[in-house]
């Protein structure tokens, strides 16, 4: 689904302005480092700096589809 897409929770403007599609490319870049893909977000985390657990979490995210 697009970013910001829930009518039931307060997303950020940098978000709701980011107009992402969470695929496996724009969620492992956010997972890694959410300030980069989306400055300015409320995300209080810091990223995955290694790249094998953000992909990780990515492959694990994909099973729950």
């Amino acid at each position: 689904r697009k970013s910001a897409a829930l009518p039931d929770y307060r997303y950020s403007n940098p978000m709701k302005r980011a107009n992402l599609v969470w695929d496996e490319t724009n969620l492992r870049a956010y997972v890694a480092d959410p300030q980069g893909k989306v400055k300015g977000n409320r995300m209080p985390f810091s990223g995955y700096p290694n790249a094998g657990d953000a992909d990780d979490v990515v492959a694990y995210l994909v099973t729950l589809k």
